[in-house]
């Protein structure tokens, strides 16, 4: 089976580096990230989840998506499009409404973090990844700016709440317990809506796999 990693916001697919040794995987840059940088500017993740589709319909093989955070989305906007060789997904610190207190993160802060982008676009995106993860990851470069702003604008906008419960492939939902950018509760709630969905709960923070790659690699 074929396996598609989508990285989460303001990282690259650098950050699946652990998992880099898992056999037969493709690893994808999300628009305005790593070397995905010349990327249409309207409707970003509408596109990209179509591009994500045509990868999974041009396969020889069935298809396995796992995505964290953003790319968590990603995997559930493409699965919403019925791909016949889309077997399974696996989101990672997912949302289904981000702007939201249980689902997501404060609005208020969201806010206040969108204002913090444009004063200071590196440090904020830096002090976000040791948020996320709990080191700043220096040496993954930072994604471009203004575009990587319209699609953390389109994501934080997105609802799709009322939409989970039209995916009936399996779905796996890990979540860390500790996680401060996106309440574990929101994976809670999504595995209430899918109709063949497993939660898994951890102790750790926005990113389970860093420390435990197996965790993944034991579901794909």
């Amino acid at each position: 089976m074929k396996k598609i990693f989508i990285h989460g916001w303001s990282f690259s697919s650098q950050i699946w580096k652990n998992l880099y040794n898992a056999e037969n995987s493709i690893f994808l840059d999300l628009p305005f990230h790593g070397s995905n940088r010349d990327y249409t500017d309207s409707q970003i993740l509408e596109k990209f989840s179509s591009d994500v589709l045509q990868t999974i319909e041009q396969s020889q093989e069935e298809v396995s998506l796992i995505g964290w955070s953003l790319g968590a989305t990603v995997c559930v906007l493409t699965a919403l499009k019925k791909p016949k060789k889309l077997k399974k997904i696996i989101l990672v610190g997912f949302s289904p409404k981000f702007m939201d207190r249980k689902l997501g993160h404060n609005p208020v802060f969201v806010k206040a973090f969108f204002l913090a982008l444009k004063t200071d676009f590196k440090d904020t995106v830096l002090n976000f990844r040791k948020l996320a993860t709990g080191k700043k990851f220096s040496d993954i470069p930072l994604p471009q700016k203004e575009g990587s702003i319209k699609l953390l604008r389109e994501f934080v906008n997105l609802d799709l709440t009322d939409s989970l419960s039209q995916i009936d492939i399996p779905v796996y939902l890990i979540h860390g317990k500790k996680d401060r950018v996106i309440n574990y509760q929101a994976s809670v709630f999504a595995s209430q809506q899918f109709k063949n969905a497993r939660l898994i709960l951890t102790e750790d923070n926005h990113a389970p796999f860093l420390k435990n790659s197996e965790l993944i690699a034991r579901l794909v």
